[in-house]
């Protein structure tokens, strides 16, 4: 249960049709808003909420039904209110303040030039064409195999158990493909 990253008015109604699934909980799972703005950005947009007879939100606003639209876009500013969501898994209290849509300054723009400058030119070294691992194991060979027996650090010998195992690949594979690659670097 998440709306899309806009927030858009159609993710959060598919969200609020589903049985049990109430403002306050769609409310919470939106960062920068609280249970009765978000409520008052719904009336806002032209929807009205009806307990009797087909219960959920309706459009009752005039023309076409803003359901691309941000519920940001109905957010009044006046509620300086910040969102606290608790994160069960990791008892991680967050706090998200209010989304605010401004014009950026010109040195900000100056700014945000010059960190995409310097990505784009950090991107093509970090970027390559290699195989992922699996493609490249599935490659593998099955020729002939022989034993060896090595002596490696026990901490990277617990990391290798822990990554093929949570990968679910076979360290002799690993160590095949590490080996090949190693072996093509330093070989004359």
């Amino acid at each position: 249960m998440s709306a899309d990253q806009k927030a858009s008015i159609r993710s959060i109604l598919e969200i609020l049709a589903q049985e049990g699934i109430k403002t306050g909980d769609v409310a919470k799972q939106i960062p920068g808003i609280s249970e009765k703005p978000f409520r008052n950005a719904l009336k806002e947009a032209g929807y009205e909420f009806r307990n009797s007879g087909q219960k959920g939100w309706f459009f009752i606003g005039e023309g076409e039904e803003p359901l691309d639209k941000s519920i940001f876009d109905y957010v009044k500013s006046s509620s300086p209110k910040v969102h606290t969501s608790f994160t069960q898994s990791n008892k991680i209290f967050t706090n998200h303040p209010p989304i605010v849509h401004e014009q950026f300054t010109q040195d900000e723009i100056h700014m945000i030039k010059e960190m995409l400058k310097s990505w784009q030119e950090v991107t093509p070294t970090t970027q390559t064409n290699e195989p992922s691992l699996y493609d490249r194991v599935k490659q593998l060979r099955q020729s002939d195999k022989t034993r060896k027996t090595i002596v490696i650090d026990r901490v990277i010998g617990k990391r290798l158990d822990e990554f093929c195992e949570a990968e679910r690949i076979n360290k002799s594979d690993v160590f095949h493909l590490a080996l090949a690659d190693f072996l093509e670097k330093y070989e004359n």
